[in-house]
């Protein structure tokens, strides 16, 4: 007895050291938040431990089972997708050769024009799975009536860009030819996502334009060129082994195939030219020019927004120029004709999110041009808070979120 007292005491003593992630005081339900933190950081020293044990390597299948079930265990209470639902018809198939998870409501099963979300997951490119995402794909199927079409592209390093991206594309493009015989409407496709998720739905819509009717964007990451933004510098103290991760840029040079070695370039803001700072994308890269202030907490940045031009590698930045220069994988960096005849735009943005001015900048380009957007931003939310709107970690906003994102995809495709 006298043991196993000791040893519950020494694993709470180890569990409440784990639980030391910094939370902003504005977000509510702080012991939720701690212990998603925590079981992030968990994820992470699991992993360390059978790398170094040489029983895995990151970003390999074990690596990424590994995620999904961490995530699941956070989302659900259950490491493992659940079963049989009496409100869903779920298939696993492909669609022109990419594994995609259908949610087709039972009530509109005989019905021959169906609105529908084409879904892509987060995970930087690299991480996350249908699986991760199944409670959440679930629960917008059922709560708005759309059929759901959940996409596993295949992740980077293995597959960096523009391998996801196509995947993703020629998807959509399935869903659009095939409409018929998938009794969906061809009016009423929408394509979305969260983080790199958001960013390709972005991309393909820049492609597709008016063959689709809604574009869900939903925390995205949508250039690659600014690190130095406002968000970044006032969110990466907050949650910045979990949700605000530095960490978070290897992610992003799988996606680009650039060796980790350049990382802190990229954090420094040293990873494009002189020239390229003082080109034509200043203006749009420009916070002064597209970030309302109110957005920004911290004073002294508010009045300290200027991007900083007198450094740069141009070594490193002639590796990936036409990388991220490119509209398709930096869609914010699209010219003003680009943005024209989009499909109505819906933007979710979190207060404590490293990449919030990402969504901000884009709405008002957006509006600039004369296209419909909303922005929807959650000043108390953090980057991964749409995961929680269930679950032993239910947190309220992520239930606004979630609520908000089915009213929208009711009024848009029903």
């Amino acid at each position: 007895m006298i043991r196993m007292t000791i040893f519950g005491v020494l694993l709470a003593m180890l569990i409440y050291s784990y639980m030391d992630g910094k939370v902003p005081e504005p977000i509510p339900e702080q012991f939720k938040v701690k212990v998603m933190d925590f079981c992030i950081k968990m994820y992470g020293h699991t992993l360390n431990i059978l790398v170094s044990l040489g029983l895995t390597t990151p970003f390999s299948d074990f690596d990424r089972k590994l995620c999904d079930r961490f995530i699941l265990l956070m989302t659900t209470g259950f490491p493992w997708v659940r079963g049989y639902d009496s409100r869903l018809q779920i298939t696993d198939t492909t669609m022109k050769s990419i594994h995609v998870r259908m949610y087709q409501p039972v009530t509109s099963l005989q019905h021959k024009r169906r609105p529908v979300l084409v879904y892509l997951h987060g995970g930087g490119w690299s991480l996350l799975s249908v699986d991760s995402y199944d409670p959440l794909m679930r629960r917008i199927a059922k709560d708005s009536g759309v059929v759901i079409i959940s996409v596993n592209y295949r992740l980077s390093p293995q597959y960096p860009f523009p391998v996801p991206l196509n995947d993703c594309l020629d998807v959509v493009e399935y869903v659009i030819e095939n409409s018929v015989t998938l009794n969906i409407n061809p009016r009423k496709i929408a394509i979305g996502g969260d983080n790199a998720g958001g960013n390709m739905a972005a991309a393909i819509s820049l492609r597709l334009k008016k063959k689709l009717a809604l574009q869900l964007l939903i925390v995205p990451v949508l250039q690659m060129a600014n690190w130095n933004t406002t968000s970044f510098i006032e969110n990466s103290i907050y949650l910045s082994q979990s949700a605000n991760s530095r960490r978070r840029i290897f992610l992003l040079l799988n996606y680009l195939n650039i060796d980790f070695k350049y990382g802190e370039h990229f954090l420094n803001n040293n990873h494009t030219s002189k020239e390229f700072k003082r080109s034509h994308f200043t203006e749009i890269l420009d916070q002064n020019l597209w970030l309302p202030k109110r957005y920004v907490r911290d004073e002294h940045l508010r009045e300290n927004i200027d991007l900083q031009t007198e450094f740069g590698n141009e070594e490193l930045f002639s590796l990936m120029e036409s990388h991220i220069t490119d509209p398709m994988m930096s869609p914010l960096l699209a010219d003003d004709d680009m943005l024209e005849d989009l499909p109505m735009t819906y933007i979710v943005t979190s207060g404590y999110d490293i990449v919030r001015d990402d969504g901000i900048m884009f709405s008002e380009r957006l509006k600039q041009v004369g296209q419909k957007v909303i922005l929807k931003h959650y000043e108390e939310a953090f980057h991964t808070s749409l995961f929680f709107p269930h679950g032993p970690l239910k947190l309220e906003v992520g239930v606004r979120i979630v609520q908000d994102i089915v009213r929208t995809l009711r009024s848009a495709l029903h």
